[in-house]
């Protein structure tokens, strides 16, 4: 799995995966354009959409209904060390009855996203100043 950021200006960045392109931004109040969404609100859509299209699934499989499906990801700021911390996420599945939900509970799985997230990792980092990609 691999993607590519440009930089647009500012902090402002195109992504690519595969044929897909997304901006990535910073706020206006932090002096940015605010032409997309932060590294750290892209990182809570990674979550909750790793979940949303397991649920998805789910009800389709059990010809269920997903008719107003939603999640909802949260995920508090903490300074030391700078990172995201004590993420929730909420399903909402009106169609669902009190049974159903649990059950939904009980088969959520632990996806690409959320052991990436919470095992330990190593991180490399590294810089050039050859052709981008090299």
């Amino acid at each position: 799995m691999e993607i590519t950021l440009r930089h647009k200006g500012g902090a402002k960045f195109l992504a690519e995966a595969r044929q897909h392109q997304l901006v990535l931004d910073q706020p206006a109040d932090g002096g940015a354009s605010d032409h997309g969404m932060s590294p750290a609100e892209l990182l809570l859509v990674s979550l909750g959409g790793s979940i949303g299209q397991y649920v998805a699934q789910y009800l389709q499989l059990r010809k269920l209904s997903s008719e107003g499906l939603s999640v909802r990801v949260e995920a508090l700021p903490a300074a030391r060390p700078l990172r995201l911390k004590d993420f929730a996420v909420k399903i909402v599945a009106p169609g669902l009855n009190e049974r159903q939900l649990r059950a939904l509970e009980k088969s959520l799985p632990s996806g690409l996203v959320q052991q990436t997230l919470s095992q330990a990792n190593a991180l490399q980092i590294t810089a050039s100043g050859g052709i981008s990609g090299a």
